[in-house]
C-alpha cells in the first residue's frame, strides 16, 4: 500500500489510546493490508500457481520475500525506520521470540547461518551459500545438513518456514488488538512509531 493510500484510510487522524479497541482493529487491518499486499499475496500467487514449473522453483522466491517481511516486521518490533547495526541480530530476536520459530532457531548460530547462507546468499548472490538448500518435501522447518559442522549450512522446508511466518504475524496483530502485558503495551508504541514514519517520510 503506498503513502496517499494509508494516509487515505485515515491512519494520520487515529488517535490512538489504551482502550479504543475500534481504533486499534483500523491501525492493524492498514498494517495487515500492507503486510498482504506487499508480501502474503504475491507468496500465495506462487504458491498456488498452476505451472508446475512455476511452483516447483519458487522458493528462492517465497524465502527471499520472507527474509524482507521479517526484516519489517522486527522494525515494527522495535519502531525504527530501518534495520542498522549487525542485521542478522533482527532474525535472531524474531527466532528466539516467536513462538512458532523458537524450537528451531534454537541458538543465535542457527540465526546466523540462516541470515548469511539464505537471506544474503538470495539477495545478493541469488543463490543459497555453500550446502544450503530450500526444498519443501522435508518433515522439519530446519534441518543441519551436517551435525557436526552448521556452517555447512541448513535445508529449510520452506512451506512450513513461511506457515511459521504468517502465524507469527497473525500473532502480532492479536497481541496489537487485545494486549494483556505491559510488554504488549510497548508493542502498541513501537507500531505507532514505525506508522509515523511510513506515514511522515
Amino acid at each position: 500500500m503506498d503513502i496517499p493510500k494509508l494516509q487515505s484510510l485515515g491512519l494520520a487522524r487515529i488517535k490512538i489510546g489504551y482502550s479504543k479497541n475500534k481504533d486499534w482493529k483500523k491501525a492493524t487491518d492498514i498494517f495487515l493490508d500492507r503486510i498482504n499486499g506487499r508480501f502474503l499475496n504475491p507468496i500465495e500467487v506462487l504458491e498456488n500457481n498452476q505451472d508446475d514449473d512455476i511452483w516447483e522453483f519458487s522458493g528462492f522466491a517465497i524465502i527471499g520475500l520472507d527474509c524482507l517481511l521479517i526484516e519489517t516486521l522486527n522494525q515494527f518490533y522495535k519502531g525504527i525506520d530501518e534495520t542498522t547495526g549487525e542485521h542478522w541480530k533482527a532474525f535472531w530476536r524474531i527466532f528466539k521470540n516467536s513462538p512458532y520459530f523458537k524450537d528451531e532457531f534454537d541458538r543465535s548460530k542457527k540465526a546466523h547461518i540462516f541470515y548469511s547462507h539464505f537471506r544474503c546468499g538470495i539477495l545478493h548472490q541469488a543463490q543459497t551459500k555453500r550446502k544450503s538448500k530450500i526444498r519443501i518435501d522435508e518433515p522439519n522447518m530446519i534441518i543441519q545438513i551436517n551435525e557436526n559442522d552448521i556452517n555447512e549450512g541448513l535445508i529449510v522446508n520452506r512451506k512450513l518456514f513461511h506457515e511459521a511466518l504468517k502465524n507469527e504475524i497473525n500473532y502480532y496483530v492479536k497481541k496489537l488488538k487485545n494486549p494483556k502485558t505491559r510488554d504488549d503495551y510497548i508493542l502498541r508504541e513501537k507500531f505507532m512509531k514505525k506508522m509515523k514514519i511510513i506515514t511522515n517520510p
